[in-house]
């Protein structure tokens, strides 16, 4: 194993049950790969995966895992909760088609997302996967925003779970650029990623192993 591999397995390890991971895409390029490898550690890890999809960002996801060639029968086989769009993909467990209204939205993401991680009797890998769109497509006003901040900030600590959270920053409009440094705020390891040339670059810029913070690691 070498050294750049060794470094991403560490820093897997690193991150514990209760923790919120925070990757920020910027530029070209997309997340599909990196999310087909960190299902394939969770299941070899013996979590028990559900994805929010947001949007229909993972059945797009999945598509494109498709014409790349990979094994997606993980990925079709994933529980899904579905947070508006149309396409459905996974094992669809809840379908929460109204987003219009923060709160009955978070009301109805909570019946349908704490039973799953109260009734597992293994780990949570919960995958957020088109969280950007949620902040580009609404409507919230800034009290709204906070309420959803408020509410992913909950689960931290929570150690039956691991949170994911994926965001395409630079698809943020200015006035929204602010839900980022929330984000990040609440987060307990934040990864930074782009694409430079065939190479892609990770720079941990926030993690609870100090061994790890302002790592930078290119595959």
């Amino acid at each position: 194993m070498g050294l750049r591999d060794m470094i991403i397995v560490k820093m897997w390890e690193s991150i514990k049950p209760g923790e919120t991971v925070l990757f920020e895409r910027t530029g070209e390029g997309d997340m599909g790969m990196g999310v087909y490898h960190t299902l394939l550690w969770a299941q070899s890890e013996e979590f028990k995966i559900i994805v929010i999809d947001i949007l229909d960002s993972y059945s797009t996801l999945v598509s494109k895992a498709k014409l790349m060639g990979l094994d997606v029968s993980l990925l079709n086989n994933a529980d899904v909760i579905k947070i508006g769009g149309v396409k459905k993909q996974g094992h669809v467990i809840a379908h929460i088609e109204g987003i219009s209204e923060p709160t009955i939205m978070l009301r109805k993401f909570r019946e349908a997302y704490e039973p799953v991680i109260g009734n597992s009797d293994r780990k949570v890998l919960a995958v957020v996967i088109g969280l950007e769109k949620l902040f580009v497509v609404s409507e919230f006003s800034h009290r709204g925003i906070q309420v959803i901040i408020d509410q992913l900030a909950g689960y931290i600590g929570n150690t039956s779970r691991l949170g994911i959270y994926l965001l395409k920053k630079d698809i943020l409009p200015v006035d929204k650029r602010f839900v980022i440094k929330l984000l990040e705020d609440i987060a307990t390891t934040v990864v930074r990623t782009q694409k430079k040339g065939r190479l892609t670059e990770f720079h941990i810029v926030k993690s609870l192993n100090s061994e790890l913070e302002g790592v930078l690691i290119r595959v």
